[in-house]
């Protein structure tokens, strides 16, 4: 009787592992992100458009965000999605 309580104990334990959310990926996006001029291959975090103009041309295969402060502070006024380019306001972009 032991054995099987064991037995069951560990299928629920393997089962609720099975069932968890999977955390986010922490790994950086691939491929190369261009701010103002500067390229950034695989990026992961926030960059500086050292201005408040910024073109980003995203050769990555996740969205960039783009933030109207330095630091990628407050809300997203824009993003650019993989594949895509653009130029407008904003000092700083964020890439996961």
């Amino acid at each position: 009787m032991r054995r099987i309580t064991a037995a069951l104990g560990v299928l629920a334990s393997v089962g609720a592992l099975a069932l968890a959310p999977q955390a986010p990926s922490a790994a950086a996006a691939t491929g190369v992100l261009i701010v103002n001029g500067q390229a950034h291959t695989n990026p992961h975090g926030c960059y500086p458009a050292n201005g408040f103009m910024v073109t980003v041309v995203n050769n990555t295969d996740r969205t960039a965000y783009i933030y109207p402060n330095a630091g990628c502070w407050g809300a997203p006024e824009g993003w650019v999605l993989p594949g895509g380019r653009t130029t407008q306001n904003g000092a700083s972009v964020y890439i996961e």
